[in-house]
């Protein structure tokens, strides 16, 4: 019984796209890259290794303001402070930060970890820091904030908006997102511009 459960759902799904026009191919396609979406995470010893783009997290995050971030600038000296760009608060308190801090300890003690998605659905290290910037307060105008502030309300959570920056969507919601293509595409600061007629 619990076997048939499962055949059933997918038998449900194959006969939905059909009837929707979608066809096997597309739920072919959707199920290979769902089943591509790799996602991995190592733990972080050394500083100098992580770059630009790489999206972090702490197993333990004491007094720091968030637990997942984006790195938006290569550590070249293992003493200095990593610059990431996260996610905080929620509802009407969300905000998008930078800030400059020390992860010394959190990697000596192996509680830095960085997360890795196979390079097919990931964004170049460039695009992840961008699409980072592009909601980030201290980079944009105040008058780009009236209109930026809008989409911190989208983000769950700090995890969400890194895996955002990272790969286009939660990675929890991979399914979803598979079925919805290329939802999240576009940068921020091109919505703006629309927004703004130009």
């Amino acid at each position: 019984m619990a076997f048939v459960i499962p055949v059933a759902a997918l038998y449900g799904i194959g006969a939905a796209a059909g009837a929707l026009g979608l066809g096997g191919t597309s739920l072919g396609l959707m199920m290979a890259i769902k089943n591509r979406m790799k996602h991995t995470t190592d733990s972080v010893t050394r500083l100098m290794n992580l770059t630009e783009g790489d999206h972090i997290s702490l197993k333990n995050r004491r007094d720091l303001p968030f637990c997942h971030a984006i790195v938006v600038e290569t550590v070249r000296d293992p003493n200095n402070k990593i610059k990431v760009v996260y996610h905080s608060g929620s509802k009407t308190s969300a905000r998008v930060k930078f800030l400059e801090v020390d992860l010394r300890n959190q990697a000596n003690n192996g509680e830095l970890l960085r997360h890795r998605y196979e390079a097919l659905i990931c964004y170049p290290a460039e695009a992840v820091v961008a699409r980072a910037k592009s909601l980030c307060s201290q980079y944009n105008s105040a008058e780009r904030l009236t209109i930026i502030r809008n989409y911190w309300l989208f983000f769950d959570d700090d995890e969400h908006f890194a895996d955002w920056c990272q790969i286009g969507f939660r990675f929890r919601n991979s399914l979803k997102a598979c079925m919805l293509a290329n939802y999240t595409r576009t940068l921020v600061s091109h919505v703006t511009r629309l927004s703004e007629g130009s």
